[in-house]
């Protein structure tokens, strides 16, 4: 108290500021030595899997927080891993499906119906687990249609599934990933064929086509699809070799396919014949064999062939056959080839020998048979030069075989030369027309001009004596007849008389 008493207000204060600052101080390094570190257990949850891993972890007297509104679980960071590990040993039934351990606690008293409605939920449940292992699935629902069988009863339809994929955002599956789904759901279920496994998305738009009970529609696509992917492998084939042969560029190919999308059934039903004996002809097998001889008095009894022949009468010989049969089925699938077209087009020139060799090398790389009635048509671009097609023969001949165009593309370099040889005259023409009139413009405007200098020349150079007298007499004649008609005479110019 005499220390307190001692201290002036001012050190109070800054007494009672300073043991206040040390108690929280102690209080938060307290908190934060001894606070529980949550982290991330499981993330992005559905609503279902959370309450059944939250019911356990209460069950197993663990502490947990929810995090992201619900979709997380977050627990203490020095068990996080323990308790990962023991609710995966739990076998809780997660993603919304039970699994076949559905079957670790069997009751006995169940009945058979229960034991087929719980193998149906196992199965869906591990089609669903494996199904969402993708990384682009968020969610999947499957359902089976599996037809009941019975001891003295015959399934009267077939088994089938539907596959709903919700898939996350941006994410989209492929083809082939459609058709992995499509046989892993058949492989999984017995009796179950892939045609039969329909695979919708979240807008329930259908993701797989069937070839039969699709409707007409669905038919049609899968057919035009069939025959795309048909024509784009051969066309893929036939680029490559133009590719390697004139380079990238330099050439192209089209490809049509004509498909025949007809399922054929054939059956073929044919005897065995059995060997010939005796030299008989025969059919079959023979089963049984009987022969009934009878003497000429009419008393008939069975006996031997040799005592048959020794005495006189009738003989009646049966023969049962067991006829064999053998039935042969083949199925034609559709989408065999029925006719190839082929059309390259090359911008290098080449003679009629290089495009057959061509052409053979083309129906080769795509299985065309011209047998079959199969076309391939190569076209260059470029003009072919006069010595290709050859030299002896004549201008007219040539002109005349170049200005008719051939059915197969073979004269349609020859109309295109023809064509631009006439274009190159008629320029050639223009131009010595132009030179002409150019050389007679400039011929005119020439003498035009000298004509003028000529003329210039003549009035500009001096008289002669003889001009200068008869210029004088012409000037004294005309003053003569201007003084007789009482005119005034007009003063000589000075110098007149020089």
């Amino acid at each position: 108290m005499n220390f307190w008493d001692g201290l002036t207000r001012s050190a109070r204060a800054g007494l009672l500021a300073g043991v206040l600052a040390i108690g929280l101080g102690l209080a938060f390094a307290a908190w934060w030595v001894f606070r529980t570190d949550y982290q991330v257990l499981f993330s992005d949850l559905k609503p279902q899997d959370a309450q059944a891993m939250t019911a356990e972890l209460e069950r197993l007297k663990i502490p947990y927080r929810l995090g992201d509104s619900g979709s997380a679980i977050l627990v203490d960071k020095a068990t996080v891993h323990a308790t990962r590990i023991k609710l995966m040993g739990k076998e809780l039934p997660l993603h919304g499906a039970v699994g076949l351990e559905l079957f670790n606690n069997t009751d006995f008293g169940m009945t058979e119906f229960a034991q087929k409605i719980n193998y149906q939920r196992a199965l869906q449940g591990e089609l669903t687990r494996t199904i969402q292992s993708l990384s682009e699935v968020r969610e999947v629902r499957v359902l089976l249609a599996l037809p009941e069988q019975g001891l003295f009863k015959q399934a009267s339809s077939k088994a089938k599934a539907s596959v709903t994929l919700m898939m996350r955002q941006g994410q989209e599956l492929r083809p082939e990933q459609i058709t992995g789904v499509q046989r892993l759901v058949a492989a999984a279920v017995p009796g179950l064929s892939i045609q039969d496994v329909t695979i919708v998305d979240g807008r329930g738009v259908a993701l797989t086509r069937t070839d039969a009970g699709g409707g007409e529609g669905e038919l049609n696509a899968a057919r035009l699809d069939i025959k795309r992917d048909t024509e784009a492998y051969l066309s893929r084939k036939v680029g490559a070799i133009l590719d390697r042969a004139f380079g990238a560029g330099q050439a192209l190919a089209s490809v049509d396919v004509t498909l025949n999308m007809d399922q054929i059934r054939t059956t073929t039903e044919d005897v065995l014949p059995a060997p010939s004996r005796n030299g008989l002809q025969s059919t079959g097998v023979v089963v049984r064999e009987r022969e009934v001889l009878r003497d000429g008095g009419g008393a008939g009894e069975a006996r031997g062939i040799e005592a048959g022949l020794l005495r006189a009468g009738s003989s009646q010989r049966d023969v049962e056959y067991a006829t064999g049969r053998r039935v042969e089925q083949v199925v034609s699938q559709p989408g065999s080839i029925r006719r190839i077209q082929v059309v390259a087009v090359v911008r290098t020139v080449l003679d009629l020998a290089q495009e057959e060799q061509l052409r053979r090398l083309i129906a080769a790389a795509v299985g065309a048979s011209f047998e079959r009635g199969d076309t391939v048509v190569v076209q260059t671009l470029a003009a072919p030069s006069s010595k290709t097609h050859g030299e002896s023969a004549g201008t007219a001949s040539s002109e005349a075989e170049s200005a008719v165009p051939n059915v197969d593309g073979a004269g349609q370099g020859a109309v295109k030369d023809s064509s631009t040889s006439g274009d190159v005259e008629s320029v050639r023409w223009l131009f010595a027309l132009v030179l002409v009139i150019g050389c007679a413009a400039w011929v005119a405007r020439a003498w035009t001009q000298r004509k003028k200098d000529t003329s210039s020349a003549s009035r500009s150079r001096e008289l002669t004596e003889a001009e200068r007298a008869a210029a004088l007499r012409r000037i004294r004649e005309w003053l003569g007849e201007s003084d007789s008609s009482g005119m005034k005479r007009p003063d000589p110019a000075p110098g007149a008389n020089s």
